[in-house]
């Protein structure tokens, strides 16, 4: 009787050991000769367009079947365009990935219901690249506006990729909580063509993360040429720790907490995602392909020639993000709404 047993058990482990090595080895048959489309919500040239294509480069070798992986630009507003696509077009067979604009998650639930086309709940995550990075009211020291109180006495144009981008939403809130005077252009296909706008003189500002400015504009700060207002996060950056959050500035609870809302915008940190109801076993190769990624000496030193930090988050700690997020109080998102107009 203790040999059968002993049989049954060795027959088991040994069915659960083959049976996940078949799983490997249709995972790797799949992608074997198959191309890994890498989508960023930014046109060339910019942060995101340059970890799409390292991803593109680096996350294939750690794939089963090591298939070819290609980078595609998809920009359009503020990242929705891709986010749809995402969605209702792209293959969901494993094929296809996307950097996943920060503030998707967010915007997202601003949106009135019947102009949503994806939800982020649903797609599948594969980590992400670091754990936020604060996004910065800067203005160039040209147009004379040093503090908030200078902007409630004198206009500033800020440029912004769509409405529902930070770029757009942060500076009309302040226009509606602080009475700040920015007129805000919402009609940029990308970042750098704002940077270009602003190196002609039709643009003052910018809302957004100082490392998208390195990245294109290092001389901007090499040379101190903005004006920093306030930033957004949930903690002021050690760097720019005499730069008050936007939170500390409000009076009322509700503004605050719809502020503190508006911060977990920048918390995403670079996410990588993949269209809903990809198959398991392919969601998990992929998971593990961006964990070994983001530990790999090859893909590291590529991304320090960037400005892009990297302190990763692994699939589990995105997702967690993803619900928080989604979570928010109606009532909050009620304020939100008012002080950003979105959706009105």
């Amino acid at each position: 009787m203790r040999t059968l047993w002993r049989h049954a058990v060795m027959a088991l482990v040994l069915a659960l050991c083959t049976g996940g090595a078949h799983a490997d080895d249709d995972v790797a048959a799949f992608y074997k000769g198959k191309t890994l489309q890498v989508v960023s919500s930014f046109g060339e040239g910019g942060l995101y367009s340059v970890l799409t294509r390292l991803t593109a480069e680096h996350l294939p070798r750690h794939l089963p079947g090591r298939p070819v992986g290609i980078a595609q630009s998809m920009p359009g507003a503020a990242g929705f365009r891709q986010m749809s696509y995402l969605a209702n077009l792209a293959p969901r067979d494993g094929t296809v990935i996307a950097l996943m604009y920060d503030n998707v998650p967010t915007a997202q639930l601003l949106q009135p219901d019947d102009s949503l086309r994806f939800d982020t709940r649903r797609f599948g995550v594969l980590g992400s690249l670091n754990r936020g990075e604060t996004g910065l009211v800067g203005i160039l020291k040209r147009a004379g506006i040093a503090t908030i109180e200078d902007a409630r006495g004198k206009p500033a144009v800020f440029g912004s990729t769509g409405t529902s981008s930070g770029q757009y939403t942060v500076p009309a809130a302040m226009n509606k909580l602080f009475g700040t005077r920015f007129k805000i252009i919402p009609g940029y296909k990308t970042t750098p063509e704002i940077y270009l706008s602003m190196e002609r003189g039709e643009v003052d500002g910018v809302y957004g993360a100082v490392e998208a400015i390195i990245e294109n504009r290092p001389q901007w700060i090499a040379e101190h040429s903005f004006n920093w207002l306030a930033q957004l996060n949930d903690v002021r950056a050690s760097e720019y720790s005499q730069v008050p959050l936007l939170q500390e500035l409000a009076q009322d609870p509700l503004d605050q907490a719809a502020l503190r809302f508006m911060a977990l915008a920048r918390v995403p940190g670079k996410m990588f995602v993949t269209p809903p109801e990809v198959p398991a076993a392919r969601l998990s190769a992929l998971r593990a392909a961006f964990a070994e990624m983001v530990r790999d000496e090859a893909f590291i030193a590529d991304v320090a020639g960037t400005a892009q930090k990297l302190d990763p988050r692994s699939a589990e700690e995105a997702e967690r993000i993803l619900r928080e997020t989604s979570d928010t109080p109606a009532a909050v998102l009620a304020r939100v709404r008012a002080v950003v107009k979105v959706g009105n």
